[in-house]
């Protein structure tokens, strides 16, 4: 079993975990460590309003609280938040494109001012090396794709032309084909 105390528009929530792993979140006043319970309102007057509630109550304080959705939805997006947390530090594979990492590798260039990135995946297309460039600390970045198996050097039209970054760009394949993305004098 395990705790969880967090606070979500503007109310503490108490997550407890219980032996089979079933969390439940309870809303906790914030200013008397009270349960709050759910209190007939507009959107609520009919059956089960103490599932369809957008008002909690504090029996100490008398206070009430508005929630922007019902409370059973609202306790739903508590754990959907908490899990949120944890999907965002986890590493996704993208199987969509079907491209499933094999390696990787991050240079830091000397003068510390710019930053390469590189995977190497294997996608519906055969393999392809991805490489991520661009100014330390800044947002925007290219994002180069080169392709071997059918000799193609392509870049994310939505994210910084090769050319930004890099003066000249060179693939060499093992037939001998080149493409060359290079800066216009």
């Amino acid at each position: 079993m395990s705790d969880q105390f967090i606070t979500i528009d503007g109310i503490k929530w108490w997550v407890s975990t219980d032996i089979n792993g079933v969390r439940t979140p309870q809303p906790i006043c914030p200013i008397h460590h009270l349960r709050l319970r759910p209190t007939e309102d507009i959107h609520s007057a009919a059956y089960n309003f103490h599932k369809l509630s957008h008002t909690l109550k504090c029996e100490d304080c008398k206070k009430h609280f508005k929630i922007p959705r019902s409370i059973e939805k609202e306790k739903q997006y508590v754990t959907d938040k908490l899990d949120s947390k944890i999907f965002k530090s986890m590493r996704f594979i993208n199987l969509d494109d079907e491209a499933i990492p094999i390696a990787k590798d991050k240079k830091i260039p000397k003068d510390n001012k710019y930053f390469v990135r590189s995977i190497l995946t294997d996608s519906k297309t055969g393999k392809r090396l991805v490489v991520y460039a661009g100014l330390k600390g800044k947002k925007e970045k290219t994002q180069i794709f080169v392709e071997p198996e059918i000799r193609r050097l392509s870049f994310d039209q939505n994210n910084l032309h090769p050319t930004d970054v890099f003066t000249k760009l060179e693939a060499t394949f093992s037939d001998g084909t080149k493409a060359i993305q290079k800066k216009k004098k």
